[in-house]
C-alpha cells in the first residue's frame, strides 16, 4: 500500500495512562462559577443558535431552489415561444388559427 507511517507526536505515557490536560486558573474559576441555572441558560442559547443556523441553511437552499426553478421556467418558456413562432411561420393552418384567437393583425 501507499500508506505513509508517521511517528506519533507524543510518545505514549508509560503504563498506558491518559495524558492530563492542565487548564490555567482562569478556567478553573470560570467552571467553579457555573451553577445549574446558568448552565441551563447556556444550553438554551446553544440550542437556539443551532436552530437558527439550521433554519438559515434550509431557507438558503429553498431560495436557491426557487431561483433555479424560476430561471429554468423562463428559459423553457423562451425556448417554447421560439419553437411556436417557428412553427407558425411554416404552417399556414396554425397561423390562421393563431390569427383567429388573437383577433387578427393590428
Amino acid at each position: 500500500m501507499t500508506t505513509a507511517r508517521h511517528p506519533a507526536r507524543h510518545p505514549p505515557d508509560p503504563g498506558n495512562r491518559a495524558r492530563t490536560i492542565r487548564f490555567p486558573p482562569f478556567w478553573h474559576a470560570y467552571v467553579a462559577r457555573q451553577t445549574e441555572p446558568r448552565l441551563a441558560v447556556l444550553d438554551e442559547l446553544v440550542d437556539a443558535h443551532v436552530e437558527r443556523r439550521v433554519l438559515r441553511r434550509y431557507l438558503r437552499r429553498l431560495k436557491h431552489a426557487i431561483l433555479f426553478a424560476f430561471v429554468t421556467a423562463a428559459a423553457g418558456a423562451h425556448w417554447f415561444s421560439d419553437q411556436i413562432a417557428w412553427l407558425t411561420e411554416r404552417m399556414p393552418a396554425l397561423r390562421a388559427f393563431w390569427t383567429l384567437i388573437t383577433g387578427g393583425p393590428r
